[in-house]
């Protein structure tokens, strides 16, 4: 009895080796307990290398002893290296109790900053003279230089000003753009124009930070080019998506007629058909050309969040810029590349949004004041 009850302890001590593992490094009552749990390995492996005393084994081991020597000398042999292999075996145990990793943990990262700054769609010219375009006396300004502006749109068609224009629109926004051309630009949150107030030259060219739609007002006589931090993009009159954010990759997804573009990597222009789209990395570097719906990449425009098929990242990045609000991952990274269909009204509230993607039961987001975390 007194045997079963050490093997029993045995198996307790395997199995609170097992359990150290899981449960980090043991504690000083822990170590005492596998001392004791060690002890009784001692006494059982000794019991079994020893039988029950026997008086007569004992004399013909006393006879044996004295006749075969190196006998003696097997056996001692023997039973120390069971000793040892024991030894080495319970060392091993422990040993890999607490060698194991504990549980990896995530420390909360920031994904995504909300900024501090003017939340005003604002016009500024050459001259240093801004605009913020809300505001009814910048709007009386601008209509005495033939440029009719408010909160929602600009129309230069009938000024006669040639002096560069930037149009800053801020996140949470988005503005609708006439050119003297009559070329129609929406600009999407976060996103800077740099334009003539009329065009002059062979080209007509634009550069774009950010992201927006292009329907072209055709003019074979003067080609119009929109230049990025890594792609210029050539068209005659079509209509077209561009993104370029700072910092992550860009794309032209062409909608109708054609497009060239020409990265800063190569001197070779890539032609789109409508349909197709061109993707960068964030470096500018590895060019790839696919076939995409383009309805999804313009449903911004209408008022509507809508991935297709898009990464988790790419989503709270559109959310992110959209309510300028904090991202802060609170889980395993390898959930930002869950892919995913989603839809959302963009004039809705931030709650209405998240209930929407929580409703697709991958993640769980949840609202902290102006701080949206994914857990």
């Amino acid at each position: 009895m007194i045997m079963d009850k050490e093997e029993k302890d045995i198996d307790e001590c395997l199995d609170w080796l097992d359990g150290a593992g899981t449960s980090g490094r043991p504690g000083d009552e822990d170590l005492h307990e596998l001392r004791r749990m060690a002890d009784d390995c001692n006494r059982v492996f000794a019991r079994k290398a020893h039988d029950a005393p026997d008086v007569d084994a004992a004399w013909r081991q006393f006879r044996d002893t004295h006749r075969a020597p190196r006998r003696r000398r097997l056996r001692r042999a023997a039973l120390w290296g069971g000793w040892a292999g024991m030894a080495a075996c319970l060392a091993a145990l422990v040993w890999m109790a607490l060698a194991r990793p504990e549980a990896e943990e995530h420390e909360p990262v920031m994904m995504f900053t909300a900024v501090h700054e003017s939340q005003e769609v604002t016009l500024s010219a050459e001259d240093g003279a801004v605009w913020e375009l809300g505001d009814r006396r910048a709007g009386q300004a601008l209509d005495e230089q033939g440029i009719a502006a408010d909160e929602r749109v600009a129309d230069y068609r009938k000024t006669e000003q040639t002096s560069m224009q930037t149009l800053t629109v801020p996140r949470g926004k988005d503005y609708h753009l006439v050119l003297a051309d009559g070329t129609e630009v929406w600009i999407n949150a976060e996103s800077r124009l740099h334009y003539p107030a009329r065009f002059t030259g062979d080209t007509r060219t634009v550069r774009l930070e950010g992201e927006a739609y292009f329907k072209v007002a055709r003019d074979e006589q003067h080609p119009f080019v929109v230049e990025t931090a890594h792609l210029k993009t050539r068209v005659l009159g079509t209509e077209f998506n561009l993104q370029s954010y700072a910092g992550e990759a860009s794309s032209v997804t062409l909608v109708t007629g054609r497009v060239a573009v020409q990265t800063d990597h190569s001197a070779e222009q890539i032609s789109l058909m409508p349909g197709q789209e061109l993707t960068l990395e964030a470096d500018g570097t590895s060019p790839t050309l696919q076939n995409v719906d383009t309805y999804a990449r313009t449903q911004w425009k209408e008022g509507y969040f809508y991935f297709d098929r898009a990464s988790l990242e790419e989503i709270l990045h559109g959310l992110g810029r959209w309510y300028n609000v904090d991202i802060e991952l609170d889980c395993d990274p390898a959930l930002l590349d869950y892919h995913l269909h989603y839809v959302a009204n963009r004039h809705g509230t931030l709650a209405e949004a998240l209930e929407k993607l929580n409703n697709l039961k991958r993640v769980t987001v949840v609202q902290e004041g102006n701080r949206i975390v994914l857990k």
